[in-house]
């Protein structure tokens, strides 16, 4: 027989009936974090083998998210020994070439691993036209393979969403948001940096930007801050080889952070772990990693890493 809820059965009802979508009741088991720096390059050029362009992986629990995928990400994860058939997320911060390089690789290479869960992809302006002309690019090989080898289309398993900033994707693991950085010549809007909650931790992805005092108040508190960082007297010798002189000096330092400022961001953020990455320039055998330390610690008190491809940062110290 039909029996009407009690008061506080409907408001419970009622409660539950707010929440936000992809939002949960009560939070689950905390899922373990691993935290990957797979490229730490900035540029698209690529010197060595040693350093290759931007991207970084964060596990939580089984799954995998990609963030960024700058040329190399694919051979970097599996170097890593992470199989790609876990990969769940990737997250773009914009599209310049040294960030989405791979982004076509990571796709197809994951689904030629036996990728078999959905995948969700966040990321600016643009991200929905570059997975769907990946998708007609290979789309014979797509196409064969799902006839030949019963494989499932990819396409089917591959969503896109086009962010602002704001709560991006949250579920019972993980939390997700980004925030509008600048980032020229992209427009407002067309570069992001993202915070990512997870297993109790917190962990600030900074993008590429020019200084920008809002990113200490986004990662306020944050366990890690892993930001992107020039070397302004490296970028003038590089631009002198190069041949393009002041113009092309002047136009990728505009572009990025000084040592000093992210010092000057971690700070003032609170931040319990500074990790730099995206170098500008990578290869300037006068730039060492104690003088990125020594730059940044002229404003920075706490632990700076300076990262290098194919290593883990702990989030436990």
């Amino acid at each position: 027989m039909f029996r009407l809820c009690s008061p506080l059965a409907a408001t419970l009802l009622l409660a539950a009936a707010l929440l936000p979508f992809n939002a949960t009741a009560a939070p689950a088991e905390q899922e373990p974090v691993r935290l990957l720096l797979l490229g730490t390059k900035g540029g698209p050029s690529v010197l060595s083998d040693q350093r290759l362009p931007q991207s970084t992986a964060l596990m939580v629990g089984d799954n995998l998210y990609l963030l960024d995928a700058g040329y190399g990400a694919s051979l970097r994860l599996v170097q890593a020994g992470i199989p790609l058939a876990r990969l769940k997320g990737v997250f773009i911060t914009h599209l310049h070439s040294d960030h989405v390089l791979d982004y076509p690789s990571i796709l197809m290479n994951s689904w030629a691993s036996g990728l078999k869960q959905p995948v969700r992809v966040f990321g600016p302006p643009g991200t929905r036209s570059m997975t769907d002309n990946t998708w007609k690019t290979f789309q014979v090989d797509i196409g064969l393979r799902i006839d030949d080898e019963g494989k499932p289309d990819p396409r089917e398993l591959v969503t896109v969403k086009e962010i602002d900033e704001g709560l991006v994707y949250r579920d019972e693991h993980l939390k997700v948001s980004a925030l509008r950085v600048p980032h020229p010549p992209f427009k407002d809007g067309q570069a992001f940096a993202y915070k990512f909650e997870a297993g109790g931790k917190t962990i600030v992805l900074s993008g590429d930007l020019n200084y920008f005092p809002p990113l200490a108040e986004f990662a306020k508190d944050a366990d890690v801050l892993i930001n992107e960082v020039v070397h302004v007297e490296a970028v003038e010798r590089l631009a002198k080889r190069i041949g393009n002189g002041s113009t092309l000096a002047k136009a990728i330092i505009s572009h990025h952070v000084t040592a000093e400022n992210v010092g000057s961001i971690a700070s003032e953020a609170g931040v319990k772990k500074l990790v730099l990455s995206h170098f500008v320039p990578a290869d300037d055998p006068l730039v060492t990693d104690q003088v990125w330390r020594d730059a940044v610690g002229k404003t920075y008190h706490g632990p700076i890493v300076v990262g290098a491809d194919g290593m883990e940062i702990n989030l436990n110290d």
